[in-house]
């Protein structure tokens, strides 16, 4: 198998991966980075719509500031935040990522009178050209920027497994270029996971068939500490129809250049939410939003599945024509942005959860493993935030690497064993299609029961029972059905199936550590229902819900967030009534 040496290994080719190696590399490191999918143009960090404005900055006051602060402590996090790490990143935001930004050529669309077109809520965001396409374009940036700098990318190739040494400190990887068919080892003094948070783990969801989760079940085989696996955000207002527009945003949140935002109609008509009028101070109230379209599945006025509809026909016209890039959607549908409503249904969104690790550092519990971006677990949904992140991890690791590479012959050891296990899943591990009962099985037949699984243990409306189901359907699939899958094809070339062999143990991997979280949080908060735990509970759940691999099983902890600035203001209280 080739080997590779470097400095430092970077996992993931969006805002916070790219960025990430860029600063190793300004730090005078050697960094390569890995992307499963093609770096700038995967993943969800293209999807960025909108980047906050969360300061001073532009024309804001200290007000705006504060609000920033309060989105996202309140509804964005839930108050599972260290509140002093969204400071620093607002800091950072606002003295260095827009100033690099616009000198880059991300130029934000200016309004009527040349100043910066934003929304109208007390937290702005600013687009480049049109809400719906910033993140295409900040991304193609990074892409150049690497290029230019020289830095090595391997594109369409996946992760298979940390390295590690004899003292288990993670020293490398292995990774399938799944284009040639063919297998390489890294050797890094350090590695920096940030394989985002927007993972498949229902059959609806804004992740794409290829993110499963790997970053999680990647660190947690290694021996790395999750933190709020269980969190998980939901769009309520993505296109019902057709299905493969699900990731499709009806935004439901502030627009740009108007005070107005859209409205979302049960099936009788009446609206049920509308941001500007039910959560004025928030700029994305995902766990909100999730909370009325609950209430009214309950009284019978709406599906998950649909039987709901968003609309922008009270917006100004012209606002949405210059502002909305949805508005080519409609067209497509035979719709009109300006006048027509249009049938919505939910998604699975991003994980708040994810691998724990110092919001200040981005070192996790592994020695030589960091993290940055969404699979950090320190806030959701912010790009801006996510690019922050790959900042300081690069630093943290610039100031702490090692002179010499770590790996040993235990590590060597480790590379011919993972060598073996990704060919068996290309040839079936020497099954055969005969035998009563020992049918093989495609990967993706058994990615998509993985999914059914979820769909039903871990939706919206959550119960221990259903979760503890969810659990012991998983055991039997592992059981019973891992055993038996094989690729239709055995192609090393660009083969799939190859691939979803693979995704379909980091997948089983991740759901059932998902699940276990979840049944020890024994509240409800955010878009996290229990109907056997309908209550926010900050006495006990204000806090860090950490699970960890402990050999055949797991192993929990709490740790309670800093103070911050701002507190829920309560101890205990009604699920539905709390307006986060």
């Amino acid at each position: 198998m080739r080997v590779i040496h470097c400095d430092v290994v970077v996992v993931g080719g969006g805002g916070a991966g790219t960025y990430a190696a860029l600063r190793l590399h300004h730090l005078g490191l050697k960094p390569m980075l890995i992307s499963k999918g093609l770096v700038g143009k995967s993943g969800a960090s293209i999807m960025a719509g909108a980047v906050i404005v969360g300061s001073k900055m532009l024309g804001g006051t200290e007000q705006n500031a504060a609000s920033s602060l309060e989105f996202f402590a309140k509804y964005y996090s839930h108050f599972l935040v260290d509140q002093s790490y969204l400071a620093a990143a607002g800091n950072w935001i606002e003295n260095i990522f827009y100033p690099e930004m616009e000198s880059l050529g991300l130029l934000f669309t200016r309004d009527a009178d040349g100043g910066i077109a934003m929304s109208h809520s007390p937290v702005r965001w600013a687009v480049a050209p049109m809400q719906g396409q910033t993140g295409i374009l900040l991304m193609d940036i990074r892409r150049k920027q690497l290029q230019a700098g020289g830095i090595p990318m391997h594109e369409e190739c996946v992760v298979t497994a940390l390295l590690r040494n004899a003292n288990g400190e993670v020293c490398g990887l292995t990774a399938l270029d799944y284009v040639r068919g063919e297998m390489f080892a890294v050797y890094a003094k350090a590695v920096v996971m940030a394989t985002g948070h927007a993972d498949r783990l229902v059959r609806r969801s804004t992740g794409t068939r290829e993110q499963t989760g790997d970053g999680i079940a990647l660190a947690l085989r290694a021996g790395a500490e999750m933190t709020n696996l269980e969190m998980q955000f939901w769009h309520i207002s993505d296109f019902a129809n057709p299905p493969t527009w699900q990731r499709l945003h009806i935004y439901p949140n502030p627009l740009v250049g108007t005070d107005q935002s859209s409205r979302v109609y049960n099936a009788q008509g009446e609206c049920f939410f509308e941001q500007s009028r039910d959560a004025p101070a928030a700029l994305a109230p995902y766990s909100l939003q999730v909370k009325r379209l609950t209430q009214q599945v309950l009284a019978g006025k709406a599906r998950f599945s649909g039987g709901y509809y968003t609309s922008y026909r009270h917006v100004d016209a012209e606002v949405l024509r210059r502002y909305q890039y949805a508005a080519s959607a409609f067209e497509k549908l035979g719709l009109d942005i300006t006048r027509d409503k249009v049938e919505a249904r939910t998604t699975m969104h991003y994980r708040q959860g994810g691998i724990e690790s110092d919001p200040h550092s981005m070192r996790t519990s592994v020695a030589g493993l960091w993290v940055a971006g969404g699979v950090g677990a320190h806030v959701t949904g912010s790009l801006a935030v996510a690019i922050y992140d790959g900042g300081l991890a690069a630093e943290s690791v610039a100031g702490s690497l090692s002179e010499r590479h770590r790996h040993d012959d235990h590590t060597a050891q480790q590379i011919r064993e993972e060598a073996q296990r990704v060919e068996a899943l290309r040839v079936g591990g020497g099954l055969t299609d005969s035998g009563a009962g020992r049918q093989c099985l495609a990967p993706m037949h058994i990615k998509t029961g993985i999914w059914d699984v979820m769909d039903e243990a871990y939706g919206i409306i959550k119960h221990g029972k259903a979760m503890r189901d969810g659990l012991t359907r998983l055991a039997g699939l592992r059981a019973r059905e891992l055993p038996r899958m094989k690729p239709p094809s055995a192609s090393r070339r660009f083969n799939t199936a190859w691939l979803d062999a693979l995704d379909v143990h980091n997948l089983v991997d991740v759901c059932e550590a998902t699940l276990q979280s979840a049944l020890r949080r024994e509240e409800s908060r955010g878009s996290f229902y229990r109907t056997d735990f309908p209550y926010v509970d900050n006495t006990v759940w204000q806090c860090k819900n950490i699970i960890a691999r402990d050999g055949s099983g797991y192993r929990f902890r709490q740790e309670r967030y800093p103070e911050g600035a701002i507190a829920p203001g309560f101890d205990r209280q009604a699920y539905f009534s709390v307006p986060w």
